[in-house]
């Protein structure tokens, strides 16, 4: 009977959906190997860091197209660089109204 021998509860294994663990594997490998080397700096950032941030912008376009409009020096327009262009044009039009 189960009254003196209960079962346990089955352990929670949790199964990443966008991680290749053999790659971070092989990767701190790699990082290891050129620690002990000499041959790369230590970054300031975590590479999984990365790799979550460049995960999430290439997921879509308008963040894509906007990480590399920025990379390449393109002029993005802002909601508050609109806003202040036209509070300029508002004043220099009523500026020149009231002296014509």
């Amino acid at each position: 009977m189960g009254l003196f021998k209960q079962r346990r509860p089955r352990g929670f294994q949790h199964q990443y959906l966008y991680a290749d663990e053999r790659k971070d594997v092989l990767k701190d490998v790699e990082e290891r190997a050129k620690r002990e080397l000499g041959v790369a700096g230590d970054k300031g950032k975590s590479s999984h860091e990365d790799r979550i941030r460049g995960a999430f912008l290439n997921a879509t376009k308008y963040a894509r197209r906007r990480s590399e409009r920025r990379l390449s020096g393109g002029f993005i327009l802002s909601t508050g660089v609109i806003l202040l262009l036209i509070v300029l044009l508002v004043v220099v039009w009523k500026f020149l109204l009231y002296f014509n």
